[in-house]
């Protein structure tokens, strides 16, 4: 990891020398604009973190300040200067990224995923795979197991990473990356319930429903409207009681969610109990 017992030192950058990588997640431009709005008003409250190197800098995170300050024609912006020995690897970088979006509020539950599903892989590479010899195969229940209880009890609360919700973040991450950018805006982007079923479809049939749902105005509501459109069936009923819940539940934060279980407990106890019958 970065060497933390370095004191921060925060430097003004020029912002026409920071480069960044491809593959980061989509901007949202309405995000940007709040920050734009709030770097006028208030200033620049937290840094960027860049890595020198040579004459240019490349972004590891900070994306939406940094298109902020690009926004306003800022000249300079913030941010902590690390170097490359700072980093053990280009996986401990991509960490660095990942944690910081994730302890970060506007992540939709696609970009949630997204990022869970990287770190997860990266837990695989450093932790699981065998270092000589024949590659072990490993499930990927075993490996989502194994970097779930590689956290405290503390972070798996904060981060809100259950074994299930890692294995839900793995499956939405494996939709098409030009159909994760194309809906990365809309409100399927912070659904999870819908991502899990647009995942669930082959790639191609993945961006003929994207189209349906992100057209103007759009042609479907939801993941199945959209699949009946394109099978030319009959539009799925209203959905029932029951799943709308499922689905508010499933956008829930972790305290949310247990709160909801707190109130509910003793329907819970039933079923459990109706179960063991």
């Amino acid at each position: 990891m970065a060497n933390l017992s370095k004191p921060a030192v925060i430097s003004a950058i020029d912002v026409c020398l920071i480069d960044v990588a491809a593959g980061r997640r989509k901007l949202d431009p309405a995000w940007v604009e709040t920050l734009a709005d709030l770097f006028r008003t208030q200033g620049q409250k937290t840094p960027i973190e860049v890595i020198a190197t040579g004459e240019r800098y490349r972004l590891v995170f900070g994306h939406h300040r940094l298109a902020a300050a690009k926004l306003l024609a800022s000249p300079a912006i913030a941010a902590v200067v690390k170097s490359p020995e700072d980093f053990a690897s280009e996986a401990e970088i991509a960490l660095a990224e990942i944690t910081e979006n994730l302890a970060r509020r506007e992540l939709s539950a696609l970009d949630r995923a997204v990022d869970i599903a990287r770190w997860r892989e990266i837990y695989e590479a450093a932790h699981v795979a065998n270092r000589g010899g024949r590659p072990k195969k490993i499930t990927l229940e075993e490996t989502t197991a194994k970097f779930a209880v590689s956290f405290s009890e503390a972070a798996r609360k904060a981060f809100g990473l259950s074994e299930r919700s890692i294995f839900n973040a793995v499956k939405i991450a494996t939709i098409a990356t030009d159909v994760r950018d194309q809906i990365a805006l809309h409100g399927i982007a912070d659904n999870q319930s819908e991502l899990l079923a647009l995942a669930a479809e082959q790639p191609t049939r993945q961006a003929d429903i994207a189209a349906l749902l992100t057209s103007e105005p759009p042609q479907a509501s939801s993941v199945a409207d959209a699949i009946a459109i394109l099978d030319r069936t009959p539009k799925p009923a209203t959905e029932p009681r029951w799943q709308k819940l499922a689905t508010d539940f499933s956008k829930m934060k972790t305290s949310e969610q247990d709160r909801f279980f707190e109130l509910h407990e003793a329907a819970i106890q039933r079923w459990m109990k109706g179960r063991q019958s």
